[in-house]
């Protein structure tokens, strides 16, 4: 099939939402804001409120549905990326800091130019990607103040320690650093400050990464599923956990807040990041939240209380 739509003026996309049932108070304000936001960023959330014919959304909306409705999702969603970029970030922070503080004290200051603690193969090639990454920061990255005032400094060695060299990796590299150690107990310690089993905190670390990148690309998280799927907590024995992972979905997003909820809790025990997520909800109730997965009655679990 040859793709053959043609592209339209601000006036005609208007014309053709009017034409499909989409109720306006206001054309100028309805202009203006497509004018900055693609109709097709838009158009993702206007299916909950688009006809169904055979269970397939069909181009009219449902009687009634404003202009207002579907912008309000889209303004929900933005403030949702802000939220959990901001969540992230703090988990990021805890990361770097155990990562550096762990392996600083068992190898020393300079861990992360020993290769001889990495895994053979895949982790030595690990190794090489993280050295070529601080020497291109070393060459590049001058306006970091700790980077300029060891190099004027000092001559050996050649990187700076461990604890400034995590600060400029990337939260991806931060990820791949657990999966390539050696030894386990080293992957062990790191994650026993997150009250996890090591392979869960690797797998959670590479699923946040990935939602990172989604918020800090402006993408859509509303009714998304995840591409890299986190590994399942069963139960915990340090914190509360979700009382029903069995029956979450998680290539949904509901099961990612459950995860930062969590991790939150391990490194900041005043976190406000649950009230903050039921305030957002509370701000847009038009937002269903079936579309990212949440069960029934969530609320009620001790988890969320």
């Amino acid at each position: 099939m040859i793709y053959s739509k043609t592209p339209k003026t601000f006036d005609e996309q208007i014309l053709l939402l009017k034409q499909r049932g989409l109720i306006m108070d206001n054309i100028v304000s309805v202009g203006e804001t497509l004018s900055n936001i693609n109709y097709y960023r838009l158009s993702a959330y206007m299916l909950p409120f688009k006809q169904k014919n055979d269970m397939v959304y069909c181009d009219n909306f449902i009687v009634g549905t404003t202009w207002d409705n579907v912008y309000d999702l889209y303004k929900f969603d933005r403030k949702l990326r802000l939220l959990l970029l901001d969540a992230i970030e703090r988990i990021e922070v805890a990361v770097r800091t155990q990562i550096a503080y762990t392996l600083s004290m068992k190898y020393g200051s300079h861990w992360q130019d020993n290769s001889s603690i990495f895994k053979e193969g895949n982790g030595w090639k690990y190794f090489d990607d993280i050295q070529k990454h601080i020497a291109d920061q070393l060459k590049n990255n001058l306006s970091e103040v700790f980077i300029k005032h060891y190099r004027e400094k000092y001559t050996s060695p050649i990187n700076p320690p461990s604890w400034m060299c995590v600060e400029i990796l990337y939260f991806n590299q931060l990820s791949r650093i657990c999966d390539n150690l050696k030894d386990r107990k080293d992957v062990t310690e790191i994650s026993k400050h997150f009250a996890l089993p090591p392979e869960i905190f690797c797998s959670w670390l590479h699923t946040l990464n990935y939602i990172r990148n989604l918020c800090a690309h402006h993408s859509r998280l509303w009714n998304r599923d995840i591409a890299i799927v986190p590994l399942k907590l069963k139960f915990s024995k340090t914190n509360i956990w979700i009382s029903n992972p069995d029956i979450v979905q998680r290539k949904r997003m509901y099961y990612v807040f459950c995860m930062i909820s969590y991790l939150l809790k391990s490194c900041n025990s005043t976190s406000t990041f649950n009230t903050r997520l039921k305030n957002l909800f509370v701000d847009y109730p038009i937002v269903n939240l079936k579309y990212m997965g949440f069960p029934d009655n969530w609320e009620e679990d001790k988890f969320w209380r």
